[in-house]
Protein backbone atom coordinates (compact mmCIF):
# COMPACT_ATOMS: atom_id res chain seq x y z
CA UNK A 1 0.00 0.00 0.00
CA UNK A 2 1.33 3.58 -0.97
CA UNK A 3 2.32 5.63 1.62
CA UNK A 4 0.38 8.35 0.87
CA UNK A 5 -3.14 5.92 0.54
CA UNK A 6 -2.36 4.86 4.03
CA UNK A 7 -2.31 7.94 5.61
CA UNK A 8 -5.31 9.25 3.46
CA UNK A 9 -7.67 6.19 5.13
CA UNK A 10 -6.64 7.33 8.38
CA UNK A 11 -8.31 10.78 7.65
CA UNK A 12 -11.18 10.12 5.42
CA UNK A 13 -14.43 11.67 6.95
CA UNK A 14 -17.48 9.04 7.78
CA UNK A 15 -19.68 11.46 5.45
CA UNK A 16 -21.57 11.35 2.18
CA UNK A 17 -19.44 11.65 -0.99
CA UNK A 18 -17.54 10.26 -3.81
CA UNK A 19 -14.28 8.99 -4.10
CA UNK A 20 -11.68 8.55 -6.75
CA UNK A 21 -9.12 6.33 -7.14
CA UNK A 22 -6.38 7.95 -9.28
CA UNK A 23 -2.65 6.12 -10.93
CA UNK A 24 0.36 7.29 -10.40
CA UNK A 25 -0.11 9.52 -13.62
CA UNK A 26 -3.04 10.97 -11.92
CA UNK A 27 -5.89 9.07 -14.14
CA UNK A 28 -8.93 8.13 -12.64
CA UNK A 29 -9.05 4.50 -12.82
CA UNK A 30 -12.31 4.03 -10.51
CA UNK A 31 -14.76 6.05 -8.45
CA UNK A 32 -17.91 5.32 -6.63
CA UNK A 33 -20.00 6.70 -3.99
CA UNK A 34 -21.09 5.62 -0.36
CA UNK A 35 -22.85 7.66 2.46
CA UNK A 36 -19.68 6.74 4.87
CA UNK A 37 -16.13 7.51 2.71
CA UNK A 38 -14.52 6.23 5.26
CA UNK A 39 -15.88 3.14 5.93
CA UNK A 40 -16.41 2.08 2.02
CA UNK A 41 -13.07 3.31 1.01
CA UNK A 42 -11.57 1.16 3.76
CA UNK A 43 -13.37 -1.90 2.24
CA UNK A 44 -10.79 -1.96 -0.56
CA UNK A 45 -7.90 -2.84 1.35
CA UNK A 46 -9.40 -5.72 2.54
CA UNK A 47 -9.17 -9.32 1.61
CA UNK A 48 -10.05 -9.07 -1.70
CA UNK A 49 -9.68 -13.16 -2.81
CA UNK A 50 -13.19 -13.21 -4.61
CA UNK A 51 -12.95 -10.03 -6.45
CA UNK A 52 -9.77 -10.64 -8.65
CA UNK A 53 -10.53 -7.62 -10.59
CA UNK A 54 -10.89 -5.08 -7.68
CA UNK A 55 -7.83 -6.74 -6.39
CA UNK A 56 -5.62 -5.45 -9.36
CA UNK A 57 -7.51 -2.15 -9.38
CA UNK A 58 -6.34 -1.42 -5.65
CA UNK A 59 -2.72 -2.43 -6.46
CA UNK A 60 -2.58 0.71 -9.14
CA UNK A 61 -4.30 3.25 -6.54
CA UNK A 62 -1.46 6.07 -5.37
CA UNK A 63 -3.72 8.94 -4.31
CA UNK A 64 -7.65 8.65 -3.03
CA UNK A 65 -9.53 11.98 -3.70
CA UNK A 66 -12.48 12.30 -1.83
CA UNK A 67 -15.75 14.80 -2.65
CA UNK A 68 -18.01 15.20 0.41
CA UNK A 69 -21.87 15.89 -0.62
CA UNK A 70 -24.17 16.73 1.69
CA UNK A 71 -26.14 13.15 0.85
CA UNK A 72 -25.90 9.74 -0.46
CA UNK A 73 -28.47 10.85 -3.34
CA UNK A 74 -26.58 14.05 -3.93
CA UNK A 75 -23.44 11.76 -4.14
CA UNK A 76 -25.32 9.72 -6.99
CA UNK A 77 -25.74 12.76 -8.92
CA UNK A 78 -22.21 13.55 -8.94
CA UNK A 79 -21.15 10.10 -9.34
CA UNK A 80 -23.38 10.36 -12.84
CA UNK A 81 -21.73 13.06 -13.91
CA UNK A 82 -17.99 11.76 -13.34
CA UNK A 83 -18.77 8.36 -14.89
CA UNK A 84 -19.56 10.35 -18.00
CA UNK A 85 -16.77 12.64 -17.58
CA UNK A 86 -14.26 9.54 -16.78
CA UNK A 87 -14.23 6.29 -18.70
CA UNK A 88 -12.64 4.89 -16.23
CA UNK A 89 -10.88 1.12 -16.34
CA UNK A 90 -12.32 -1.08 -13.77
CA UNK A 91 -15.87 0.47 -13.38
CA UNK A 92 -18.36 -2.09 -15.28
CA UNK A 93 -21.39 0.39 -14.77
CA UNK A 94 -21.94 3.53 -15.86
CA UNK A 95 -24.29 4.59 -13.15
CA UNK A 96 -27.23 2.22 -11.92
CA UNK A 97 -30.28 4.13 -11.81
CA UNK A 98 -32.02 6.43 -13.75
CA UNK A 99 -33.40 9.85 -13.73
CA UNK A 100 -37.15 9.91 -12.60
CA UNK A 101 -39.52 12.87 -11.40
CA UNK A 102 -42.73 12.28 -9.24
CA UNK A 103 -45.82 13.84 -10.38
CA UNK A 104 -48.47 15.09 -8.08
CA UNK A 105 -52.22 15.12 -9.98
CA UNK A 106 -55.36 17.10 -8.12
CA UNK A 107 -57.69 17.00 -10.50
CA UNK A 108 -60.62 15.42 -8.25
CA UNK A 109 -61.15 13.64 -11.61
CA UNK A 110 -58.18 11.01 -10.86
CA UNK A 111 -56.16 12.07 -8.08
CA UNK A 112 -52.73 10.52 -7.79
CA UNK A 113 -48.63 10.16 -7.26
CA UNK A 114 -46.95 8.34 -9.36
CA UNK A 115 -43.07 7.66 -11.02
CA UNK A 116 -42.65 9.17 -14.35
CA UNK A 117 -39.63 9.14 -16.51
CA UNK A 118 -40.45 12.45 -18.63
CA UNK A 119 -41.93 15.79 -17.50
CA UNK A 120 -45.28 17.26 -19.28
CA UNK A 121 -46.46 20.37 -19.03
CA UNK A 122 -50.11 18.99 -18.52
CA UNK A 123 -50.70 21.22 -15.66
CA UNK A 124 -49.53 18.73 -13.07
CA UNK A 125 -47.39 18.89 -10.13
CA UNK A 126 -43.69 17.95 -10.72
CA UNK A 127 -40.98 16.91 -8.07
CA UNK A 128 -37.55 16.06 -8.87
CA UNK A 129 -35.08 14.46 -10.46
CA UNK A 130 -34.69 11.91 -8.31
CA UNK A 131 -32.21 8.98 -9.15
CA UNK A 132 -33.67 5.59 -9.01
CA UNK A 133 -37.06 4.27 -10.19
CA UNK A 134 -37.68 2.07 -7.47
CA UNK A 135 -36.89 4.14 -4.45
CA UNK A 136 -39.04 6.61 -5.97
CA UNK A 137 -42.16 4.38 -6.82
CA UNK A 138 -41.48 2.98 -2.81
CA UNK A 139 -41.38 6.43 -1.60
CA UNK A 140 -44.81 7.82 -3.43
CA UNK A 141 -46.18 4.45 -1.79
CA UNK A 142 -45.13 5.47 1.15
CA UNK A 143 -46.42 8.96 0.73
CA UNK A 144 -49.80 7.53 -0.56
CA UNK A 145 -49.84 5.33 2.76
CA UNK A 146 -50.00 8.74 5.26
CA UNK A 147 -51.91 10.46 2.79
CA UNK A 148 -54.33 8.35 0.64
CA UNK A 149 -54.69 11.11 -2.10
CA UNK A 150 -55.83 8.64 -4.76
CA UNK A 151 -59.03 7.58 -2.12
CA UNK A 152 -59.93 11.84 -2.76
CA UNK A 153 -61.30 11.52 -5.97
CA UNK A 154 -64.74 12.13 -7.71
CA UNK A 155 -64.74 9.05 -9.72
CA UNK A 156 -64.13 6.05 -7.51
CA UNK A 157 -65.33 2.26 -8.10
CA UNK A 158 -67.49 0.62 -5.28
CA UNK A 159 -64.70 -1.24 -3.97
CA UNK A 160 -62.83 2.03 -3.94
CA UNK A 161 -64.81 4.09 -1.66
CA UNK A 162 -65.04 1.35 0.88
CA UNK A 163 -61.86 1.73 1.47
CA UNK A 164 -61.74 5.17 1.19
CA UNK A 165 -64.54 4.58 4.00
CA UNK A 166 -62.50 2.38 5.99
CA UNK A 167 -59.09 5.25 5.95
CA UNK A 168 -61.58 7.98 6.75
CA UNK A 169 -60.87 9.88 3.68
CA UNK A 170 -63.47 11.98 1.30
CA UNK A 171 -63.24 14.16 -1.74
CA UNK A 172 -63.20 17.25 0.84
CA UNK A 173 -59.90 16.33 2.33
CA UNK A 174 -57.85 16.37 -1.86
CA UNK A 175 -56.68 19.78 -1.09
CA UNK A 176 -55.38 19.33 2.30
CA UNK A 177 -54.13 15.92 1.59
CA UNK A 178 -52.03 17.41 -1.53
CA UNK A 179 -50.87 20.09 0.52
CA UNK A 180 -49.29 17.42 3.16
CA UNK A 181 -47.52 15.66 -0.40
CA UNK A 182 -46.52 18.84 -1.79
CA UNK A 183 -44.43 20.11 2.00
CA UNK A 184 -42.98 16.76 2.06
CA UNK A 185 -41.54 16.96 -1.25
CA UNK A 186 -40.41 20.29 -1.05
CA UNK A 187 -38.53 18.69 1.77
CA UNK A 188 -40.25 21.10 4.70
CA UNK A 189 -38.22 19.92 7.62
CA UNK A 190 -41.66 19.72 9.98
CA UNK A 191 -43.16 17.72 7.04
CA UNK A 192 -40.43 15.71 6.28
CA UNK A 193 -40.05 14.91 9.99
CA UNK A 194 -43.34 14.17 10.21
CA UNK A 195 -44.27 11.78 7.81
CA UNK A 196 -41.26 9.83 8.41
CA UNK A 197 -42.01 9.42 12.46
CA UNK A 198 -45.78 8.20 11.04
CA UNK A 199 -43.78 5.59 8.85
CA UNK A 200 -41.63 4.32 11.86
CA UNK A 201 -44.68 4.03 13.88
CA UNK A 202 -46.29 2.20 11.70
CA UNK A 203 -42.91 -0.10 10.52
CA UNK A 204 -42.70 -0.73 14.38
CA UNK A 205 -46.14 -2.00 15.70
CA UNK A 206 -46.47 -4.27 12.17
CA UNK A 207 -42.93 -5.91 13.91
CA UNK A 208 -44.88 -6.29 17.18
CA UNK A 209 -48.34 -7.96 15.70
CA UNK A 210 -45.38 -10.32 13.58
CA UNK A 211 -46.54 -8.97 10.38
CA UNK A 212 -42.90 -8.70 8.93
CA UNK A 213 -43.54 -8.95 5.15
CA UNK A 214 -45.37 -6.02 6.07
CA UNK A 215 -42.86 -4.23 8.17
CA UNK A 216 -40.12 -4.55 5.69
CA UNK A 217 -42.17 -3.07 3.30
CA UNK A 218 -42.76 -0.04 5.54
CA UNK A 219 -38.78 0.13 5.81
CA UNK A 220 -38.32 0.33 2.18
CA UNK A 221 -40.99 2.86 2.29
CA UNK A 222 -39.22 4.70 4.71
CA UNK A 223 -35.45 4.95 3.32
CA UNK A 224 -37.37 5.25 0.34
CA UNK A 225 -38.44 8.78 1.21
CA UNK A 226 -35.33 9.49 3.27
CA UNK A 227 -33.52 9.02 -0.24
CA UNK A 228 -36.00 11.89 -2.18
CA UNK A 229 -36.33 13.67 0.72
CA UNK A 230 -32.27 14.11 1.16
CA UNK A 231 -30.30 17.14 0.07
CA UNK A 232 -29.65 17.19 -3.81
CA UNK A 233 -28.29 20.89 -4.77
CA UNK A 234 -26.06 18.50 -7.66
CA UNK A 235 -29.32 17.71 -9.47
CA UNK A 236 -29.04 20.79 -11.60
CA UNK A 237 -32.62 21.40 -10.62
CA UNK A 238 -31.42 24.93 -9.71
CA UNK A 239 -29.32 26.49 -12.54
CA UNK A 240 -26.46 27.97 -10.06
CA UNK A 241 -23.59 29.37 -12.45
CA UNK A 242 -21.05 30.68 -9.59
CA UNK A 243 -17.45 29.49 -7.62
CA UNK A 244 -18.29 29.06 -4.10
CA UNK A 245 -15.09 29.19 -1.59
CA UNK A 246 -14.35 27.51 1.38
CA UNK A 247 -11.10 27.40 3.57
CA UNK A 248 -9.74 25.49 6.52
CA UNK A 249 -6.76 25.63 8.09
CA UNK A 250 -3.92 26.38 5.14
CA UNK A 251 -6.32 24.88 2.05
CA UNK A 252 -8.86 26.41 -0.02
CA UNK A 253 -11.12 24.62 -1.82
CA UNK A 254 -13.50 26.18 -4.86
CA UNK A 255 -16.60 24.32 -6.16
CA UNK A 256 -17.27 25.67 -10.03
CA UNK A 257 -21.24 25.09 -10.59
CA UNK A 258 -22.38 25.34 -13.81
CA UNK A 259 -25.72 24.51 -14.53
CA UNK A 260 -26.44 23.76 -10.84
CA UNK A 261 -23.79 20.38 -11.78
CA UNK A 262 -20.46 20.40 -9.76
CA UNK A 263 -18.18 21.00 -13.37
CA UNK A 264 -14.69 21.43 -11.55
CA UNK A 265 -12.96 21.54 -8.37
CA UNK A 266 -9.57 23.63 -7.49
CA UNK A 267 -7.73 22.90 -4.54
CA UNK A 268 -5.45 25.36 -3.28
CA UNK A 269 -3.48 26.99 -0.90
CA UNK A 270 -5.60 29.85 1.69
CA UNK A 271 -4.52 33.06 1.21
CA UNK A 272 -5.95 33.59 4.78
CA UNK A 273 -8.22 36.32 3.33
CA UNK A 274 -12.08 35.52 3.97
CA UNK A 275 -14.27 35.63 1.60
CA UNK A 276 -17.99 37.10 1.57
CA UNK A 277 -19.59 35.20 -0.58
CA UNK A 278 -23.12 36.66 -1.70
CA UNK A 279 -24.42 33.01 -1.94
CA UNK A 280 -26.99 30.40 -0.41
CA UNK A 281 -24.88 28.77 2.81
CA UNK A 282 -25.66 25.38 1.71
CA UNK A 283 -23.52 25.52 -1.10
CA UNK A 284 -20.94 27.54 1.26
CA UNK A 285 -20.92 24.53 3.84
CA UNK A 286 -19.81 22.02 1.10
CA UNK A 287 -17.32 23.78 -0.10
CA UNK A 288 -16.03 24.77 3.55
CA UNK A 289 -16.85 20.99 4.32
CA UNK A 290 -14.40 19.45 1.33
CA UNK A 291 -11.67 22.03 2.55
CA UNK A 292 -11.43 20.48 5.70
CA UNK A 293 -11.55 17.36 4.19
CA UNK A 294 -8.46 18.53 1.85
CA UNK A 295 -6.70 20.53 4.67
CA UNK A 296 -6.97 16.70 6.42
CA UNK A 297 -5.33 15.22 3.14
CA UNK A 298 -2.53 17.85 3.20
CA UNK A 299 -2.02 17.70 7.25
CA UNK A 300 -1.21 13.55 6.68
CA UNK A 301 0.71 14.11 3.59
CA UNK A 302 -1.41 12.58 1.83
CA UNK A 303 -2.66 15.08 -1.70
CA UNK A 304 -2.42 13.85 -4.90
CA UNK A 305 -3.22 15.33 -7.88
CA UNK A 306 -6.24 16.68 -7.10
CA UNK A 307 -9.15 18.80 -8.93
CA UNK A 308 -10.54 17.29 -11.53
CA UNK A 309 -11.05 19.25 -15.18
CA UNK A 310 -13.51 17.64 -17.24
CA UNK A 311 -14.43 18.57 -20.86
CA UNK A 312 -17.28 21.12 -21.80
CA UNK A 313 -20.51 19.14 -20.60
CA UNK A 314 -22.68 18.79 -24.56
CA UNK A 315 -26.32 19.25 -24.35
CA UNK A 316 -27.25 15.90 -24.19
CA UNK A 317 -25.13 14.82 -20.95
CA UNK A 318 -26.69 17.90 -19.56
CA UNK A 319 -30.03 16.75 -19.68
CA UNK A 320 -28.99 12.90 -18.71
Amino acid sequence: MQATVRAALKVLPHTPGVYLFRDQVGRVIYLGRSRDLARRVRSYWVDLGDRPHLARMVARVQWIEPVVCASEHEAAFLESDLLDRHRTRFNRTLGMESQVWLRLETRAENPSLEVRHQVDADGASWFGPYLGWEPARHAAGGLHRLFAIRFAGSRLTRSDRELARSLGVAEQDLATLAISIRRVLDREPRAVHSALHRLKLLRDDAARRLAFEHAALLQTELRSLQWICAPQKLSGLEPVEADVYGAAGSTAVVLALRDGRLSQRHVLAHDGHRRKPRMNPEWVELAYANACVMNALAQAQALGPLGWRPPPRTPAARSR
